[in-house]
């Protein structure tokens, strides 16, 4: 195409704009969060596009969470020494591309030839100018490597937990809901005095279920979790919807920002983990572990009530392991109806609307989601997203 030659007209007063301004908002404002990638279960496919109640892979949800591992930056003005350059975000995965910035009279922009790299340095063939410009692309890993922790165990139910997951206090929040990460990976579950591993177990966030012989005193864990991050909220409804005229709702009723290395896509899972909201639900007794709606609850209240008046109390009768009510002791009849209230982490689930991207003058902005609260949302609604 042509070419304007007119380069002093369009230069001449420029503004540029900076998406560092964007992410140091959230680092600064936002509230912890975790987020859960959906991948659709095969079992849509094979169930002509609605989820299998009894499938094994993702127990009927239609959908199955993984973690993002690996992040994108682009353009970051690192710092160098020598002919070392040092990336703000750490552990590097990979390096795509080192640029050096100066004026077209000085040599303007010049790749730079990346010689290895380590988790935490980029070492170039050639040094650099420590004070000119860098322009640094990379990936990082956003899991974090526990190569050895005891863990806390609840023998008498064979629950584990990892609370080397359990977000670090600091000056701004002492992390009194005991935000945690979710563990991505668990590499092995062994007893210490023993030796002998745990092959048989399954995860849920930070627990750790399993039915093979467990010692109270000698369980360890090398695992990865999946790291936290930060989002900032806004426009956020939570009006219940109890009149009919209001059921027909938009599908966006919460708007976030995200870093803008985040891959979001609909049906993903953002779960705030700095606050608690509190419910109640009914719902039929069906089976030893009984599903809440909610998906990351924080605490179970001391009484259950069912329809026949009978009442169950918490550490006797019932548990909590992850999302569930676990039955330890008396429990209603099957099919009977019970009541319990409940704390939980409050979820939004990006529903039908695409995340919106921001990549003005070629740089990356934060991310804007429109989400739905999980609370709103129930089985149909998540079962428009599997085959749209």
């Amino acid at each position: 195409m042509g070419t304007n030659t007119n380069i002093g007209q369009d230069t001449a007063i420029t503004v540029y704009g900076n998406p560092e301004s964007f992410k140091k908002l959230i680092t600064v404002h936002g509230q912890r969060c975790k987020i859960k990638q959906a991948i659709v279960c095969p079992c849509v496919g094979a169930n002509h596009g609605s989820a299998d109640y009894n499938c094994e892979i993702c127990g009927g949800d239609g959908y199955i969470y993984t973690y993002q591992r690996r992040f994108l930056v682009t353009d970051e003005d690192s710092r160098s020494a020598g002919k070392i350059i040092y990336p703000y975000w750490i552990p590097l995965l990979s390096v795509v591309k080192v640029e050096n910035l100066t004026s077209e009279a000085q040599g303007g922009i010049i790749e730079l030839e990346v010689a290895s790299f380590t988790g935490s340095e980029i070492t170039l063939t050639q040094p650099v100018i420590t004070y000119e410009k860098k322009r640094v692309t990379y990936y990082f890993d956003g899991w974090t490597h526990i190569a050895r922790e005891k863990l806390r165990v609840d023998l008498p139910n064979k629950i584990m937990y990892a609370d080397g997951t359990i977000a670090a206090a600091n000056y701004p929040s002492g992390n009194p809901l005991r935000s945690y990460a979710d563990i991505a990976q668990v590499v092995r579950i062994w007893n210490d005095a023993t030796g002998k591993e745990i092959t048989s177990y399954k995860v849920t966030g930070n627990e750790i279920t399993t039915t093979q012989a467990i010692d109270a005193d000698n369980m360890y864990i090398e695992y990865y979790f999946s790291d936290l991050t930060q989002v900032i909220l806004t426009d956020v409804a939570n009006k219940q919807i109890n009149e009919i005229w209001i059921h027909d709702i938009e599908s966006g009723e919460c708007k976030m920002a995200f870093y803008p290395f985040w891959e979001l896509s609909k049906g993903d899972l953002i779960v705030l983990t700095a606050m608690t909201l509190q419910r109640n639900e009914t719902l039929p007794h069906q089976k030893d572990m009984d599903r809440l709606h909610e998906i990351e609850i924080f605490s179970l209240n001391d009484k259950i009530l069912d329809q026949d008046g009978n009442i169950y109390n918490i550490d006797t009768d019932y548990i909590l392991q992850g999302r569930y009510i676990k039955w330890i002791g008396n429990k209603p009849a099957v099919g009977k109806i019970f009541s319990v209230r409940y704390g939980y982490k409050p979820s939004y689930i990006v529903f039908e609307d695409n995340p919106q991207g921001n990549s003005a003058e070629n740089k990356m902005y934060p991310i804007i989601v429109l989400s739905r609260s999980w609370s709103k949302t129930n089985a149909k609604d998540v079962a428009k997203l599997l085959v749209s």
